[in-house]
């Protein structure tokens, strides 16, 4: 996925042969089993599958939400997520805040990147996790994964 000079994705065939080749030899995950697990919560269906798409050419396995409430079903099933990413306004009850805060609350070290057009607010966001500005950079935002699934 190519960046804009502002940072914002520019939507494309991602499964090329240039893709598929990165995914396959450029990381260190020799399996599809032992690539991280992220869960994208994002309101924005456009951003959130540019979110998804570069992640998954980057060999990790994505899951997805359009809410915070969808993201805490997910994390009420149990199911295995490595990190959340999320946006912070996601226009229903539950804010990237509160979703930060409900998966920490099942695991005090759990990785969480905020994703937003917000401004960071320090009383709010988790300790040790990472604050992105809208638009982001795709290779920030794939830097900060790998950090904090390294850290795991």
């Amino acid at each position: 996925m190519e960046d804009f000079i502002t940072g914002t994705p520019q939507i494309g065939p991602r499964f090329d042969q240039d893709a598929v080749g990165r995914a396959s030899f450029q990381n260190h995950w020799h399996t599809a089993l032992e690539a991280p697990v992220i869960l994208v919560v994002e309101d924005d269906w456009l951003l959130r599958q540019a979110i998804m798409d570069e992640l998954s050419a980057e060999g990790f396995i994505t899951r997805e939400a359009e809410s915070g409430e969808t993201a805490l079903e997910i994390l009420a099933r149990g199911e295995s997520i490595d990190l959340l990413i999320t946006d912070v306004n996601l226009g229903g009850k539950a804010d990237g805040w509160h979703l930060a805060q409900a998966f920490r609350a099942k695991d005090r070290g759990f990785p969480v990147i905020y994703v937003s057009g917000n401004t960071p607010l320090d009383d709010r966001q988790v300790a040790g996790s990472v604050f992105l500005t809208k638009p982001c950079v795709m290779t920030k935002l794939v830097e900060a994964c790998r950090t904090l699934t390294a850290k795991r």
